[in-house]
């Protein structure tokens, strides 16, 4: 059982008559002039009286209080007096009920040892052990402590012990912060002014947070922060060390000592990639970056899971495929679905969210029809569908205009809000699979070609430029931190594999991609058809292959720079997936710190 260090421990010097009086457990020692070679008479030396109190405290006290440290686990003490270099005292004394000098009371057992000493300066060292007679474990220790014995004056010098670490204990302290404790070699606490401080510093990984020393007001508690602007997604190890304030005994340098912490803490700052399992019934997150032992960190339940969307505030959003139902799960993703809604679903093919908060589902069937669910979406949708062909994608700009896919007449329509009047009809160049809106750019994904518009459009616009080469089946579109664009083509090179184009910016028509990356890979990866792909903050692409793997399906993560012979830096072929077709990756959004 842990005990703690108990309350109003003291240890006290002081020099206050001419008279000695010695604790049980050693004998001392004074100095006085010789006898002079004549009959006259000798000179006294002036001498003082010098008191060392100590209270050693019960274990069923109180921890927190005591001004100097002794561990209610002591059982004796040496004390040595120097004055110069010269040894005037050399003292092994008992500190229990049953020794000299000692009285009990309901705070502990208070001993006295009182040594009679010339008038003149000293240094005293004390030690506490867990042993009689100075044996056992050394538990606290003061050393080299100067103190002046002045003539007929009550001189009072009070030592601090420090207690000896054998130690470093870490937990929890709640959110993003631990607590860090000293514990002396028969499990007390170390607290006090005897206690050491602690120190945090990164010893390894990216640097996530920022570390809040402890205080003097919290001198156990270590917190931790995300730094402004937030920092790339990492994990950081935090090392702690224990040392001693100036002008206290260094109680590190004791023998058996042990001040620092034997493993770090480490401080996440991590993004989650969620994939729609649509034949495994669930969304599955995965911490980034990937391993390839990951095993999910959130499991959401969705019958038929595929199309899914990321709202402003981190909410993911997903649709069950082929009738339902709608479903929102909030960070930390974790629990029932926020909202469940089967009402207005019929082959949900895309998801939008707009920054008003509505949240719109392609609904492919012919003729289809958009869903539209307003705040706080438990009620039916409104069905748009004034123009509507077969929808397989939707998109929203930063003023709530809808983009619509329609796939029945290779036409994009835009509705302004409220989405009641008659759409913008924009013709393109193949049937349209995939939206991505991204500043004043409107990217359409085909199964033919990549279509780009300058927005705002209206009935008469052309596509600014039209990419063909190495273009199948575009279900997913994705920009990087370059604004370089890629495609993935889940027919790319036939029915069986597929490919993901990297076309650099700024783009031209008829531009040829700078690398394709071909599935299946060869490289002891198997799985093919990339339908989504999305990117971490660190500039690492994910594509989850929709067929092939263990069982059906990969999740891929690659490093840049790309090139047509990338290889995956990590993947998940596992019995996990079964047919993930889309891909969302959460923003950074929570620092965890784990002792």
């Amino acid at each position: 059982m842990t005990r703690v260090a108990h309350a109003r421990s003291i240890v006290l010097l002081s020099a206050i008559g001419l008279t000695l009086a010695g604790c049980g457990g050693g004998g001392g020692s004074s100095q006085s002039l010789p006898a002079g070679p004549t009959a006259a008479p000798p000179v006294a030396q002036a001498k003082g009286n010098v008191s060392f109190v100590v209270t050693v405290p019960k274990a069923s006290s109180p921890s927190g209080r005591t001004p100097k440290y002794v561990s209610p686990a002591t059982q004796s003490m040496t004390v040595s007096v120097l004055q110069g270099t010269t040894q005037v005292v050399s003292e092994t004394v008992g500190l229990t009920i049953s020794s000299t000098g000692c009285a009990s009371s309901l705070a502990g057992v208070t001993c006295t040892l009182q040594l009679s000493l010339n008038a003149g300066n000293y240094t005293a060292s004390i030690t506490t052990y867990d042993g009689a007679n100075g044996t056992g474990n050394a538990l606290s220790t003061a050393q080299s402590v100067a103190f002046t014995v002045v003539q007929s004056q009550n001189n009072q010098i009070p030592l601090s012990l420090s207690g000896i670490p054998v130690k470093i204990l870490v937990s929890s302290a709640g959110a993003n912060s631990v607590y860090v404790l000293a514990q002396d070699a028969d499990g007390n606490f170390i607290v006090g002014s005897g206690a050491p401080v602690f120190t945090g510093a990164k010893t390894a990984g990216s640097t996530v947070a920022t570390i809040n020393q402890p205080t003097t007001a919290a001198p156990n508690t270590m917190s931790f922060a995300l730094p402004s602007p937030a920092p790339s997604p990492g994990v950081e190890t935090i090392g702690i060390t224990a040392s001693y304030p100036a002008g206290q005994t260094n109680a590190c340098s004791a023998t058996g000592a042990v001040c620092s912490l034997p493993s770090a803490v480490t401080a996440s700052f991590t993004q989650t990639a969620f994939v729609g399992n649509y034949s495994g019934g669930n969304l599955l997150g995965f911490t980034l970056p990937l391993s390839n032992a990951a095993q999910p960190v959130s499991t959401l339940s969705l019958l038929g899971a595929y199309p899914m969307a990321l709202d402003a505030s981190g909410n993911l959003w997903a649709a069950g495929y082929p009738s339902g139902p709608l479903v929102e799960y909030t960070p930390p993703y974790t629990g029932s679905a926020a909202v469940s809604n089967a009402n207005g679903l019929s082959t949900p093919y895309g998801i939008a969210t707009a920054p008003n908060g509505d949240v719109f589902v392609a609904n492919a069937g012919s003729p289809g029809s958009v869903s539209l669910y307003a705040p706080p979406y438990t009620s039916a949708p409104v069905s748009i569908t004034n123009g509507v062909s077969e929808p397989y994608a939707v998109a929203v700009d930063a003023n709530n205009n809808l983009y619509v896919g329609n796939y029945g007449n290779s036409l994009v329509l835009e509705f302004s809000p409220p989405y009641t009047g008659a759409p913008v009809s924009v013709a393109l160049s193949s049937a349209p699979t995939a939206l991505l809106v991204a500043g004043s750019k409107l990217f359409v994904g085909e199964n033919a070609d990549v279509d780009v518009f300058t927005l705002p459009v209206n009935g008469a616009s052309t596509p600014a430029v039209t990419i063909s080469s190495g273009i199948a089946d575009a279900y997913g579109l994705a920009l990087d931190s370059s604004n370089d664009l890629f495609v993935s083509n889940e027919n790319g090179g036939g029915s069986s594999t597929g490919t993901v184009e990297e076309f650099k910016a700024p783009l031209s028509g008829g531009e040829s991609p700078s690398a394709t990356i071909s599935f299946p890979l060869g490289s002891g990866y198997t799985s093919y058809a990339p339908y989504g792909i999305a990117f971490d903050a660190a500039g690492n692409l994910y594509v989850s292959n929709a067929e092939g793997g263990s069982n059906e399906g990969g999740l891929l993560e690659f490093s840049p720079p790309f090139s047509n012979t990338s290889t995956p830096a990590a993947g998940i072929e596992s019995s996990n997936l079964n047919y993930p077709y889309y891909i969302e990756i959460t923003s950074p959004q929570t620092l965890t710190v784990t002792p």
